[in-house]
């Protein structure tokens, strides 16, 4: 009869000891100089480097499921102690909480890096129906791919070349807030009618480099974080990019839906204004002077569902600054921050070291100089992973979205077409499935098994993707007027589409793991190779986009800057 009562009163007491054990990380993440002092405890900040390099090693590297090269027997016997301590003090559960939020920070940090490249990509209904009638009607989405990873090279040069001594925790913070700031700029021309056709392209090229450089800075800066961490939060940071590019897509394909199931029109039209002049003027400059001032009336339905969107991306962008206001107050972090980053911390530790040698030796010698790491050295020890991360995104960007977004469905324009095979739904499903496939491709090396790091491999699949340009150029590509379709199927396209991406996302994360590990790097050397990769990743980006225009105007045979396709 009172059976219940026995896994009830369990189930509470568990209740309470994981509301003890935030109580307890609260506690520690707030309390003042003084208050550590009265627990009897030192804070981060008054340790030397070595001395939180100790506190790390002995009581948060067992919880964070890095397969350093300690040995299992090393991290078995920091295990044991981990949990004598939890005998003692009841500390164990609290540090496991402290590691697990530090890794979901960095998922939702990487996911707010590609937040700017997203919203610049995937919106696209929104900005064309804004450009209708322009010159950069159906070439925006070229200009925007170019102009965003242009900047974001340029900008993520400098990010790296004034990475040694830079504030790191206040380009993430300056970072987020820039981006947020743009999002607002875009959420307010939603609500706007009527907007000038160059007016408006020229806030997409502003708001993109914009953009690139809040994009530039953070990844910069949460890469070279993470490497501190270890390869499982730069595997965190990879899943959260692919994370927020199905969420995006996602939104975005909704929204699409939504609108075609209202049978919104399929583009804006001009006001009845500027309408009427441009089919009654004879003077030919003055009909191009007035197309280019002409303000196109998006559908209050389209304007609503971008709203909607850039709203939700920028509750995200907050949420993402409010997610890092957390993780600096961690005990991990402050750790990591002292035993890796400050300056003042490694200068204390050697006076240490110098101290103890003249003490113990008479020799008055510390310990041997090491140089700092030189970017040029560690480029050379990456660069054909870097190389190789070159080449899947310039493959990636060629024919991603310039090729891709003309795709439309075989069925198109035929009687019995679904619903989804519709132009406005059936290019928001290739964004989808690209998504859906990229997350998929970063989340694989999660399993040990399909993680591997040998750089001539990687190099060969690297190359071997450029056989999907071939393939989406035989799909029903409008680029060139649909006249060379030879895959003349939906789900071929579909199932090329995901292998393009699957392989993308899965490569790429595993040449960023392969340069964390890479055994010719030094310890103080990781964190920059990752940012060496992050840039290789970011050339192959714009190199990619500029090669798309080439592409275009290969296949269409026309201007692809401003030519219809």
């Amino acid at each position: 009869m009172f059976a219940p009562v026995g896994p009830l009163k369990n189930a509470v007491s568990k209740v309470k000891g994981e509301i003890h054990v935030a109580e307890d990380l609260a506690h520690q993440a707030t309390r003042s100089h003084d208050q550590a002092e009265e627990d009897g405890d030192e804070v981060p900040e008054d340790m030397d480097a070595d001395e939180a390099e100790h506190v790390l090693d002995e009581e948060y590297r067992p919880l964070m499921e890095d397969d350093d090269n300690d040995g299992e027997g090393r991290r078995r016997r920091k295990r044991r102690d981990s949990k004598g301590r939890d005998a003692e003090g009841g500390t164990i559960k609290t540090r496991k909480l402290e590691v697990f939020l530090t890794k979901g920070a960095f998922f939702i940090l990487g996911a707010c890096i590609l937040l700017a490249w997203n919203t610049e990509i995937v919106a696209g209904s929104y900005y064309s129906s804004r450009l209708v009638g322009s010159p950069f009607e159906f070439s925006y989405a070229s200009f925007v791919a170019l102009t965003f990873t242009t900047g974001n090279l340029l900008f993520l040069a400098h990010a790296n070349a004034t990475q040694q001594g830079a504030d790191l925790a206040r380009r993430i913070s300056f970072s987020i807030i820039v981006m947020a700031a743009t999002l607002i700029l875009a959420i307010v021309t939603t609500k706007i009618e009527a907007i000038p056709s160059t007016l408006f392209f020229a806030f997409l090229i502003i708001s993109a480099i914009v953009l690139s450089a809040s994009a530039s800075y953070l990844q910069n800066a949460v890469v070279a974080l993470s490497a501190a961490f270890g390869p499982s939060y730069l595997a965190c940071i990879l899943s959260g990019q692919g994370g927020i590019g199905f969420a995006v897509a996602m939104i975005q394909l909704v929204a699409a839906w939504t609108a075609a199931k209202a049978n919104l029109p399929k583009s804006a039209t001009p006001s009845s204004a500027f309408a009427f002049q441009l089919e009654t003027s004879p003077n030919p400059d003055l009909q191009a002077t007035i197309q280019l001032l002409e303000s196109p009336v998006p559908p209050a339905a389209i304007r609503q569902t971008a709203f909607s969107f850039f709203l939700t991306i920028g509750i995200f962008a907050v949420v993402s600054w409010l997610c890092y206001a957390v993780l600096i107050r961690l005990p991990l972090y402050r750790l990591v921050i002292r035993s890796e980053f400050d300056e003042d911390a490694q200068h204390q530790a050697e006076q240490n070291h110098s101290s103890s040698n003249s003490n113990g030796d008479g020799t008055g010698k510390g310990s041997e100089d090491t140089p700092a790491a030189s970017l040029r050295v560690v480029e050379r020890k990456v660069r054909k992973l870097g190389i190789a991360m070159f080449l899947v995104f310039g493959v990636t960007l060629s024919v991603f979205p310039s090729i891709t977004s003309s795709i439309l469905s075989v069925k198109t324009g035929h009687p019995d077409a679904k619903l989804i095979q519709q132009p406005e739904l059936f290019v928001p499903l290739g964004f989808a499935v690209f998504a859906a496939g990229d997350w998929f491709g970063r989340v694989l090396p999660q399993w040990e098994k399909l993680a591997w790091t040998n750089w001539k491999g990687l190099m060969a699949c690297s190359v071997a993707r450029f056989a999907f340009i071939p393939l989406f150029l035989m799909c029903n590509q409008q680029a060139g007027g649909g006249q060379h379709t030879m895959i003349k199927s939906d789900i071929a396209y579909v199932v090329i589409m995901f292998l393009f991406s699957s392989s993308n996302g899965y490569i790429s994360t595993l040449i960023m793991l392969a340069s964390v590990v890479e055994p010719s790097l030094e310890a103080d050397e990781v964190d920059i190779a990752a940012t060496c990769l992050a840039f290789y990743l970011t050339a192959g980006l714009a190199g990619g986009s500029l090669i798309s225009f080439a592409v275009r105007g290969a296949v269409c045979g026309c201007n692809p800057f401003v030519s219809p396709p």
